[in-house]
């Protein structure tokens, strides 16, 4: 059965992008394609003869985006829905029936209706698949890596696997990125020792190695780098991931809409976005 990708529009560039993108990796998987665009009701009347009016808008801006699509050169079946309603309940719900929700980004909009700024965010919480969140500045360069990051987690694990897969599909590198940092006390810090931080390190390079483990004999013409950074994750990430194909990040779970449940360090990149980041689902 072909995967099915859902990628959400709203006619702006930022989405046009994340179109883009979506379409070009349909392609390359031969996977289905859906078009979505929600237009938010939160600040409409309940009125019968606004929704049909914010119902037959969104019926035009499917139908425009639909004819873009076209445009750019993919050729493969789309289908397309557009709704009424709460975008991030809307895509949640759809997110049931897909294998990868595509959304386009822009780091610090906050533009009401839009598939970017925070909502990217918060759907990458309650999603039920993975979701690829693609910046609006991005420019696809050829044979650059897929990274991922590791932190020994259940969660890591999962986008480990996703990420491998990626890159030997892709054909290029796959580097996983360890961040670590010394504990970190306010007024403490003159009893770090060097046994302390050695002792650190030594359990990052075990996390790395427990990881990554497996990957050569499942991909075997897979090129492998394991970076152990001593930095902050998110920025430890951000700066491995600049000019890469793809980030791959994991997710604690579903649940809500806070930050604590997507996680601090998934929630870091999205708002950084060095590059596409696909956040997994455990």
């Amino acid at each position: 059965m072909s995967e099915k990708y859902i990628i959400g529009i709203d006619g702006s560039e930022h989405s046009k992008k994340a179109l883009a993108w979506g379409l070009a990796r349909a392609a390359e998987r031969r996977a289905d394609v859906e078009l979505l665009h929600v237009a938010d009701d939160s600040f409409l009347s309940e009125s019968v003869a606004f929704l049909s009016e914010a119902q037959k808008a969104a019926e035009q801006m499917l139908s425009a985006e639909s004819e873009y699509a076209k445009t750019l050169g993919y050729e493969g079946q789309i289908t397309g829905r557009a709704v009424v309603g709460h975008p991030i309940a809307e895509v949640e719900e759809a997110s049931k029936q897909a294998d990868l929700i595509v959304l386009g980004a822009h780091s610090g909009s906050r533009f009401a209706g839009s598939f970017f700024g925070t909502r990217a965010v918060k759907i990458a919480a309650v999603a039920h698949c993975p979701v690829a969140v693609v910046p609006a500045e991005y420019e696809a360069q050829p044979d650059t890596a897929v990274v991922v990051g590791v932190d020994g987690s259940e969660a890591s694990r999962t986008a480990i696997a996703y990420a491998a897969e990626e890159a030997s599909m892709r054909g290029v590198p796959l580097t996983a990125v360890y961040a670590w940092m010394p504990p970190l006390t306010p007024g403490l810090e003159y009893l770090w020792s060097e046994e302390l931080v050695s002792s650190q390190r030594a359990a990052a390079e075990e996390a790395i190695a427990i990881g990554t483990a497996g990957l050569a004999e499942r991909y075997p013409d897979l090129e492998i780098k394991r970076e152990i950074v001593q930095a902050p994750p998110v920025s430890a990430l951000v700066q491995a991931a600049e000019g890469a194909a793809l980030l791959v990040v994991g997710s604690r779970g579903r649940g809500g809409f806070s930050r604590l449940l997507l996680g601090s360090v998934s929630h870091g990149v999205l708002q950084s976005l060095p590059c596409p980041v696909i956040v997994t689902r455990h």
